[in-house]
């Protein structure tokens, strides 16, 4: 696991709302109530049908009182001349309206359930935050109130402190949240030049561009944001990072003839033709020398983004290449390990020239990232609904045996130690593993145990619910998506871009030679991509010599990246073979076969430059705020599952799915014809599809208020539903030997009891967590979970500074006393502790005489593992004893 993705920080996560002063406040907190009292009210409404001591007409009068008080809720009561949530709406944005002045940060905003963790970053190491800690130097805050908002980026705020903050920027992701990160002023003025390589935005606005596209420029702005981990300068052992031996060369442009369907996007309409497709084959990709890495990862710098491919690109003869300043560079005799390409510099059009990049680079200090390097080892990859949903001629004894492997891990949970392990994470290709999870691998016994079992059952409901959802197991992975980088480099040395991929084939190291289907996430219209692998068997023996990593290769040559609408600057694809996934592939191939199909092509809107300043800032972000990419999304699911599918009118809501994740930045939608836009809402008006009932993401009610969905019908993962099995699980003794706690504690014995300190202080924070996980309208829970387990750490600390004491009174309360089959809290704020222990233990082990199972002695004679066995022993050597003493006997006798 990359460092950027161990190493978190902590900070505050507010809303709008935390800004507003002593009179706004107190309007809002009395909205704030009735709408918990109205949400209650709602509760009971819809329990009442439920109600099974009631008549039709007592449940009728009830309703009735309710909708009274509810209506009261809302309009507030005459007689009481208490205003309700409408009028005091009115009030409140009379008040932020008149506002005047910078706002400040309500104290009491600034709480345990108001923090998040984020993922260390180029930022929080600039600013040298501190790992595992809280700070204030940033924040991020969620548009509630859009004139606060203008507030809050166009004059900053102060904290309790007086310190000013100024807004910084938002990414995609953010926009899309309504969210923003602000600093404080005094940081980002001190570091500044280092974060943007000295580029200004007075810079930028007097550009002959006379400015940029402003939601762009702060996308591109948030790239420090990114969880990365620094990509060091060299040194003796360690080639690392050296600006001065990168360049920057033009993308590889491309035209690929190809027959598409093409969408116009005025009309609609959609025309079968055969045309040349732009490429941009190289669009987000560089290129390393095998000495930079073995392995491809992402990369950041200051408005530079993107994959950085290995490649060895000295290998074509000619060894002279020019960059995008037209300047000369021999890539070995000038010592050259890193190309960029023109579409990875995001803002090169405002510096004068690479070397002015450069000199900038070096002198403000700025750092270099790197992020999701390519793993080790690959975890099996599963389907999901949008690409199952898309196969629409599925039999179902296919669709058994596509199933066929979720439906043995179902089975086999409880009975077979690997399938466990693998279910709960336990795994090496698992490079994201928690403490419990790297204990589990290390001392499997730990399986026997009441916690791992309750896990495994929940997993197992999670495993059942997420297969009838289309989520299946298929023997494949994620991997980069890589264009033919001979074919680039052919070009860019020698003239002529001669490919070493034709357009049918691709390379992935990964699958054996033959067909292979091509995936990616989120799959909208059908978009199943087949090709033929090629292998270091085949006759084409140049690819073991250039390709070298486990990445899929794709030819420059080919429409691929239109049909399953990949970017190539990071982009994960999940590779499956025939050979593997047999019947899958063959739906697969038979679905594309029957209804023709062939990559989409419309013409995309294209960003417009505006001068960046406050105000502009604030009013793309509004507009962007419109965008609502998830919903097209669930319209399309619900015409794929639908009694009356149209193939054509997906096709038109996957592009107005692209147009509406270009939103953000271009502020362009095309307008939908009048007959276009009826059979649309003939989708529209549908429910969600049946199986969304067990999407846990969707379906957050109780099992009385049920997310309301569609009937079942005989659509692809509907079917799912009968075909998945719901058995019970049976648990056995799967992990061999006896199953000995202390392994997991410093002292091999201490003695605790329910009315300790430490023991009261955890029973009562781990039965509030919940409630602090689940504040802050979902945000914490997402981001801030780690910080709840942090805080308890911390209040457990104030009662013994010693972490390791409490964690052996933990560990022989939960396992020794009570045996719980609930012990998350302690291994998330004490797993380390715990682990740190169990690596000491095993080294120290001894085997039982009786099982042969490790386990901890405490006390010098101690010889078996466990009572049991210690009672077997005995009744063995007793045994031994009355044999030898009647062999004695007889041979006196």
């Amino acid at each position: 696991m990359g460092k950027g993705l161990e190493n978190q920080v902590f900070i505050y996560s507010l809303g709008t709302y935390s800004f507003f002063n002593d009179e706004e406040y107190k309007i809002f907190r009395r909205i704030q109530n009735l709408k918990g009292y109205k949400k209650k009210l709602s509760k009971m409404k819809s329990d009442l049908a439920q109600d099974v001591s009631l008549t039709k007409k007592q449940i009728k009068v009830e309703k009735k009182k309710i909708n009274t008080e509810i209506k009261k809720v809302n309009n507030g009561s005459d007689a009481e001349k208490e205003k309700g949530i409408n009028e005091l709406k009115k009030d409140l944005y009379k008040l932020i309206d008149n506002h005047t002045g910078i706002r400040t940060l309500r104290k009491e905003e600034m709480k345990e359930n108001q923090v998040i963790s984020v993922f260390d970053s180029v930022l929080s190491r600039t600013l040298e935050m501190e790992i595992d800690e809280l700070s204030e130097d940033i924040m991020v805050i969620q548009s509630y109130h859009e004139k606060v908002l203008e507030g809050l980026i166009k004059d900053g705020f102060v904290n309790p402190d007086g310190e000013h903050y100024i807004y910084m920027s938002s990414s995609a992701g953010q926009i899309r949240q309504k969210k923003g990160v602000w600093i404080k002023k005094a940081l980002w003025d001190e570091h500044k030049d280092s974060l943007t390589c000295g580029l200004s935005i007075d810079e930028i606005n007097n550009s002959e561009k006379k400015g940029c596209n402003v939601n762009k420029y702060l996308s591109y702005k948030a790239l420090i944001f990114s969880a990365s981990e620094e990509w060091d300068y060299p040194n003796q052992n360690v080639d690392g990072f050296d600006i001065d031996k990168c360049i920057v060369v033009d993308d590889l442009e491309l035209e690929v003839f190809s027959e598409v369907d093409y969408i116009d996007r005025d009309t609609y309409k959609i025309k079968r033709q055969k045309m040349n497709v732009p490429i941009t084959a190289t669009d987000g990709v560089g290129m390393m020398l095998p000495s930079v890495s073995e392995k491809n990862f992402m990369c950041r710098l200051p408005w530079i983004k993107g994959l950085l491919a290995v490649y060895d690109f000295t290998k074509h003869g000619n060894t002279k290449v020019t960059d995008i300043d037209n300047k000369v560079w021999d890539v070995v005799d000038d010592g050259i390990s890193i190309i960029f390409t023109r579409s990875q510099w995001k803002m090169h059009a405002y510096f004068d020239s690479w070397e002015d990049y450069k000199k900038r680079f070096k002198e403000y200090n700025c750092k270099a990232a790197k992020l999701n390097e390519e793993e080790d080892d690959f975890n099996d990859g599963k389907i999901n609904y949008q690409m199952l949903e898309s196969l629409t001629d599925v039999s179902d004894d296919e669709l058994k045996e596509i199933a066929s492997s979720s439906i043995q891990d179902i089975k086999m949970l409880g009975e077979d130690k690997l399938t466990m392990l693998k279910v709960l994470g336990a795994t090496e290709a698992n490079e994201r593993k928690r403490s419990f999870q790297k204990s589990l691998l290390k001392y499997p016994q730990m399986l026997n145990d009441a916690y791992s079992k309750e896990a495994i059952m929940t997993k197992k409901r999670s495993l059942v619910n997420e297969a009838k959802t289309g989520k299946l197991n298929v023997e494949g992975s994620y991997t980069f998506v890589i264009p033919d980088l001979y074919s680039f480099c052919e070009l860019l040395f020698n003239g002529e871009a001669k490919p070493l991929l034709e357009e049918n084939e691709v390379h992935c190291s990964l699958q054996p030679e033959g067909k292979v289907g091509i995936l990616r996430s989120p799959h909208l219209s059908r978009e199943w991509g087949l090709k033929e692998n090629v292998t270091v068997s085949s006759d084409n023996l140049k690819i073991n010599e250039y390709f070298k990593t486990d990445a899929i290769y794709v030819s420059n040559n080919s429409p691929l990246s239109k049909l399953i609408q990949n970017d190539w600057d990071g982009d994960k694809i999940l590779v499956l073979s025939e050979h593997k996934d047999e019947t899958l592939l063959h739906v697969a191939e038979r679905n594309m076969r029957n209804d023709k199909i062939v990559p989409l092509y419309y013409e995309m809107e294209k960003a417009k430059a505006q001068e960046i300043n406050d105000q502009n800032i604030y009013d793309s972000l509004i507009l962007s705020f419109e965008a609502n990419i998830g919903e097209i999304s669930n319209n399309i699911c619900k015409a794929w599952n639908s009694n009356n599918l149209d193939l054509s009118i997906i096709k038109i809501m996957c592009m107005e799915n692209n147009f509406e994740i270009d939103f953000c930045k271009t502020l362009f939608r095309p307008i939908r014809p009048h007959h276009i836009d009826e059979k649309i809402k003939e989708y529209i008006k549908l429910k969600l599809p049946h199986f969304f009932l067990y999407d846990k993401r969707k379906n957050k009610k109780s099992r009385k208020t049920k997310l309301k969905v569609e009937a079942t019908n005989e659509s692809t993962v509907n079917r799912l539903e009968r075909i998945i099995p719901k058995n019970n699980i049976h648990f056995k003794e799967v992990a061999g030997g006896t199953f000995d706690y202390r392994f997991l504690m410093n002292r091999k014995q201490i003695k605790v009891t329910e009315d300790m300190d430490i023991i009261k202080r955890y029973k009562e924070l781990d039965k509030n967590k919940n409630k602090m996980i689940k504040a802050n309208d979902g945000e914490f829970k997402k981001k801030g979970k780690m910080y709840v387990y942090k805080y308890i750490k911390l209040e457990l600390l104030k009662i013994n500074p010693n972490p390791t004491y409490i964690t052996d009174v933990l560990i022989e309360y939960l396992y020794g006393v009570k045996n719980s089959a609930y012990k998350d809290t302690l291994w998330l704020s004490f797993g380390e502790i715990i682990e740190r222990n169990l690596d000491r233990n095993l080294n120290e082990a001894v085997k039982c005489d009786h099982c042969g199972s490790e386990f901890r002695k405490l006390r010098g004679t101690q010889v078996a593992c466990s009572e049991k066995c210690q009672k077997v022993r005995e009744r063995e050597n007793a045994r031994l004893r009355k044999k030898k003493q009647r062999e004695k006997s007889k041979k006196i006798a």
